[in-house]
């Protein structure tokens, strides 16, 4: 019994370690993908890859739960909304504007506090000391990266932004995730956001006439957009829902920690990013804040899909 609990805990280790090596690539892929594929076509590409197989992996799985109905209709499309158009679109054009290890670092590291402090304000849940420090912590730690006082270009200050508003859209889809997964199993609230938000995004990807940019795109973006597809979001689902089974939710969401050093890491490894002292530092503080609110007791942890680490 206990060489069968060991191997159970060593597997999750090693699935939520590279759920957190694809969370943390997404950042090279979709800085290679979007430098030839227009933001609105490659996040319909990527969301609409993902949908049909998180349809086939929920089907696989026979996961419970109720189908929706019509009063379920505002919470999928807040999900769909937040975490899958908003989100990605935010993603998308920040990393046209600013170096990946940026958003490597501002939106994995920030979104969890944003969760705590929208959870404290809308859901009642107690912030504690710790989570008041790691939001300040991670605040100053923001603005290090940014360091808007600093000779940053106009554009990236703009894209850095973004990623603070896409950790925004996390973390506000995380309160609504909460509040799914009462209702639907992880893996359907999951599927229901996932096409949702892929429904939204596909008018403005045909507005946009993205078609004839992605038939003239080179191989390295579409290895980007499907890396985003697959790896980015459909697997690294899988092993973090799997990785929270064997472990449970709370122990599975530190590994979000890695989210950031494995985007940083190889941001500069694959695209050649220079880190700067104050991007180093802030980075340093955005971790030290995550830490923070992540080791507070008062923080509910459900095995829920809205634990999944920001992407």
């Amino acid at each position: 019994m206990t060489s069968d609990i060991a191997a159970e805990r060593r597997t999750a280790f090693v699935l939520l370690t590279f759920m957190a090596l694809f969370f943390g690539g997404t950042w090279v892929a979709g800085k290679v993908a979007v430098d030839a594929i227009p933001p609105m076509t490659l996040a319909a590409l990527r969301f609409s890859i993902a949908s049909a197989l998180l349809w086939l992996w929920a089907r696989s799985k026979q996961a419970s739960g109720r189908a929706p109905t019509v009063h379920d209709l505002p919470l999928i499309f807040g999900m769909g909304l937040t975490a899958v158009a908003a989100y990605n679109v935010l993603f998308l054009y920040g990393l046209k504007l600013a170096p990946a290890s940026d958003g490597a670092i501002i939106v994995p590291g920030l979104a969890p506090i944003m969760t705590a402090a929208l959870a404290a304000v809308v859901l009642g849940e107690r912030i504690g000391r710790w989570g008041v420090a790691g939001l300040l912590t991670a605040l100053a730690g923001l603005i290090l990266v940014m360091n808007p006082g600093g000779a940053q270009a106009p554009g990236r200050l703009l894209g850095d932004f973004l990623f603070f508003l896409g950790a925004a859209c996390w973390g506000i889809y995380s309160v609504i995730g909460k509040a799914a997964t009462i209702r639907f199993s992880p893996v359907n609230a999951t599927l229901y956001g996932t096409v949702t938000g892929t429904l939204m995004l596909l008018p403005f990807a045909v507005a946009e006439r993205g078609w004839n940019a992605l038939a003239a795109a080179p191989l390295a973006s579409w290895i980007g957009g499907l890396y985003l597809a697959v790896f980015g979001t459909v697997l690294a689902f899988v092993f973090f829902y799997e990785g929270v089974k064997r472990i449970g939710a709370a122990r599975a969401t530190t590994f979000a920690f890695l989210v950031p050093i494995f985007g940083v890491v190889s941001s500069v490894i694959m695209l050649g990013e220079r880190l700067s002292a104050s991007t180093v530092a802030g980075g340093a503080l955005v971790l030290l804040g995550l830490w923070l609110v992540q080791r507070q007791p008062s923080v509910q942890r459900g095995q829920d899909a809205s634990l999944q680490p920001a992407k």
